[in-house]
């Protein structure tokens, strides 16, 4: 992920007959490193190559300018990255010593998917607000209440189909999975749903999960199913709802509900049906008749209509697949 360039200020430096090397402190990380040029007056040192003292602060760039709050590279008692290693179950496990306040938590791999560890989350965080959880092949990943209370947004990328997860978060606004593709373990995803009624964003990417998955938020405002090749039926009640992305979901050949009203909520607009339209994005899925119809017949719902996905700009890949869904010849 690229990095903003930060000018950085000049901490003491010194010209020699080997060249120029200026001194910084990384107000980010704290650390002290040095820049040194060949050139005896050089004008861009601060651009120049470390030689000494550590390179990058939190995987970014160093910086002394003043650092946004939610910056993640800042340094805090609340935030926190892990990155796999021979350490990293005991890492975990002292999470609750070491950072008890942590409120950002990231867990990440080195750059490569590593099957040969396998780590369980399953620590208590009262205080954590932010998990990602990127490239690591979990054995176990549990999220309550009694562990995260307070958790709001969560991130995963590449988690195992065969992790044993638990997510069960009263007060999760912000879901994100990509990558994850279990035969026959994805009850624990509606039961989330189930639980996460503040939901606002629902995004993923190569999600297959099925056969059904139940949206049910007053508060849910996205919903992201790209590529959720194993999906047939999808019930939603959201009233405030903006965005329904059904792109390359080619097995949608059950039904979709859009419920005007829920048993768990009470609805934003008594007794009216809410007015605020969203868009719908079927590009290059393949759905079926009686979905073709809800959609046509939702006042809500902004749809173009592309079932042939003949939509400008659609990706070739995902158009071939969806013709082979349908039956199409090439």
């Amino acid at each position: 992920m690229p990095h903003p360039v930060h000018l950085l200020q000049d901490h003491g430096s010194s010209i020699g007959p080997d060249g120029q090397a200026a001194s910084f402190v990384c107000e980010g990380c704290d650390q002290p490193f040095t820049r040194t040029s060949k050139k005896r007056m050089c004008a861009n040192i601060h651009e120049a190559p470390i030689t000494v003292g550590a390179k990058f602060c939190y995987r970014g760039r160093h910086t002394i300018k003043p650092i946004n709050e939610g910056d993640e590279r800042r340094v805090r008692d609340d935030l926190l990255v892990l990155t796999t290693g021979p350490d990293l179950q005991r890492e975990i496990d002292n999470i609750p010593t070491t950072m008890p306040n942590v409120s950002i938590l990231t867990i990440q791999s080195t750059g490569y998917f590593d099957d040969s560890r396998t780590p369980e989350l399953e620590v208590a965080m009262p205080k954590l607000k932010t998990l990602k959880l990127i490239d690591i092949a979990f054995d176990k990943v549990k999220l309550n209440t009694k562990l995260t209370p307070k958790l709001e947004a969560l991130f995963m990328q590449n988690i195992p189909d065969e992790c044993d997860i638990t997510v069960l978060l009263p007060e999760l606004k912000d879901f994100t999975m990509h990558y994850y593709g279990p035969a026959d373990n994805m009850s624990w995803m509606n039961k989330m749903l189930a639980t996460a009624k503040k939901l606002r964003t629902f995004d993923s990417y190569k999600l297959r999960v099925g056969p059904d998955l139940l949206f049910a938020s007053n508060d849910l405002e996205s919903i992201r199913l790209h590529r959720a090749e194993f999906l047939e039926s999808l019930s939603v009640y959201a009233p405030k709802l903006r965005e329904l992305n059904l792109q390359a979901c080619y097995g949608l050949d059950g039904e979709l509900d859009i419920l005007e009203s829920h048993p768990n909520f009470t609805s934003p607009h008594p007794g009216e049906r809410s007015a605020r339209p969203f868009v719908v994005n079927t590009t290059n899925a393949c759905i079926s008749p009686s979905i073709a119809n809800v959609l046509r017949s939702e006042p809500r719902a902004i749809w173009d209509e592309q079932e042939d996905g003949s939509a400008v700009g659609v990706n070739p890949m995902e158009a071939m697949f969806a013709n082979m869904n349908r039956g199409v010849g090439f």
